[in-house]
């Protein structure tokens, strides 16, 4: 017998990974589009800077200006809408972190950027550069702020700044 009905077909879902591997799908489903949206907004706002900027100083000098700028709100949009914080933020295990990658990005982009604008002035060759070395970090920042924003606070580990 013949039957006009399409066939039925199953799907079955792929299994969870497990381990670390599972570990890292799961932050990175969890938290990764919202860090990935406040990234977005984030490079809009420093790429837009940096771009402005340059017609009154030197991209190295705009490149300081701009992540000092941009580096505020987007310290409160990851701990409050990323990492769920609310509070006073904890020097050691929120507010350094999140500052020294500032600052090593902002180092790194500054030498890149340096050498950069010795060789040409388009400012989007420039704006690449500083959107490459802070895509690196992103990434490795992204998982190191995830392991400390998560450290749990104990009575005598109290928040020390607002």
């Amino acid at each position: 017998m013949s039957s006009d009905a399409p066939a039925e077909h199953v799907i079955t879902p792929m299994p969870e990974p497990k381990g670390r591997i599972g570990h890292i799908v799961g932050l990175v489903r969890t938290k990764g589009l919202r860090y990935s949206l406040v990234a977005a907004v984030n490079v809009v706002v420093g790429q837009g800077l940096l771009f402005t900027l340059q017609h009154w100083w030197q991209p190295n000098v705009a490149n300081v200006i701009s992540v000092s700028l941009s580096s505020v709100p987007a310290y409160y949009m990851n701990r409050s809408w990323v990492w769920g914080k609310s509070g006073k933020s904890h020097l050691r295990k929120e507010v350094a972190p999140f500052w020294a990658f500032t600052v090593l990005g902002l180092v790194l982009s500054t030498i890149a950027i340096t050498v950069v604008q010795d060789h040409t002035t388009n400012k989007f060759l420039i704006l690449g550069t500083q959107l490459f070395v802070w895509g690196v970090l992103w990434v490795v920042r992204f998982f190191v702020l995830d392991k400390l924003f998560h450290v749990e606070v104990y009575e005598d580990d109290t928040p020390d700044i607002d």
